[in-house]
């Protein structure tokens, strides 16, 4: 029997390296008994990871064959590829057909054996400069078996859509220019969705701006200013770092004419 499904495997993973995709019956991966996926997101923007894993519930088990497809425009294997409870395996990391990348897997039990937990387990990351989007994880069963008996349908498609990518910034909203002792207290709105936020000024609205800070606070003290002088203000959000940073529209102009007693402000 051994010998018998080892090569049953290996003849299956050969196939799989020629398979260009065929019909398959899609299913929600909730209503997947015996085979369950699960797929959660950690991070945002550019540090975003996925986290897949294929698990089974307690079920007699000799063989089976399945492949985990997804969009390698959005994601990319970022971790070795899991594979547990089963006496003997097939990986195929660079099997493709006509919906997407994917790594296949054919395992097989020396005999029928109850087994249960996880069966794979794939960490991804999310493309750098990737938008928002909904991306799907696909689990292509093309059988799960007890010798002869099918436990799940052939050619079964287990589907699992998640949310990724750079969320979209809004254009952050400068709120007020305030004058103090310490200076000129500038503030704006917060987005959930920024990395951070880069202010700039000018001595005329529309004149040229410089950069003056680039922060991770809503607020900024400005201290190196002129008396009788007024200063323009404006803020952008931005996702990234360095040359990869994506920027959001500029903000609204606020002015302020700084006035100082004694070279202080007042």
């Amino acid at each position: 029997m051994k010998n018998i499904l080892k090569r049953t495997a290996t003849a299956f993973l050969a196939a799989l390296l020629l398979f260009t995709g065929l019909p398959a019956q899609k299913v929600e991966a909730a209503k997947s008994t015996p085979l369950n996926t699960k797929v959660t997101v950690t991070g945002k923007n550019d540090s975003q990871k996925v986290f897949y894993t294929l698990t089974l519930s307690k079920t007699k088990v000799t063989d089976g064959h399945i492949a985990v497809v997804y969009d390698p425009e959005v994601l990319e294997v970022a971790a070795d590829i899991e594979i547990d409870r089963f006496d003997d395996y097939d990986l195929n990391s660079d099997y493709a057909d006509a919906t997407g990348k994917g790594i296949a897997v054919a395992f097989v039990n020396d005999a029928p054996r109850n087994t249960a937990g996880t069966l794979v387990a794939i960490k991804f990351n999310v493309k750098k400069g990737a938008s928002a989007q909904d991306t799907v994880i696909t689990t292509r069963v093309f059988d799960l078996n007890n010798e002869e008996k099918e436990l799940i349908p052939v050619e079964t498609d287990l589907t699992d859509t998640v949310k990724v990518g750079r969320a979209e910034l809004s254009k952050p909203a400068l709120k007020s220019l305030n004058q103090t002792l310490l200076g000129v207290n500038v503030t704006w709105s917060k987005d959930k969705n920024a990395d951070g936020y880069v202010l700039y000024r000018s001595t005329s609205k529309d004149g040229k701006y410089t950069e003056i800070a680039t922060t991770t606070a809503t607020s900024f003290w400005d201290v190196v200013l002129q008396n009788n002088r007024t200063y323009y203000y404006k803020v952008k959000a931005f996702q990234g770092k360095g040359s990869d940073r994506v920027f959001s529209e500029e903000s609204n102009v606020l002015s302020i004419k700084v006035k100082k007693f004694l070279g202080i402000f007042g």
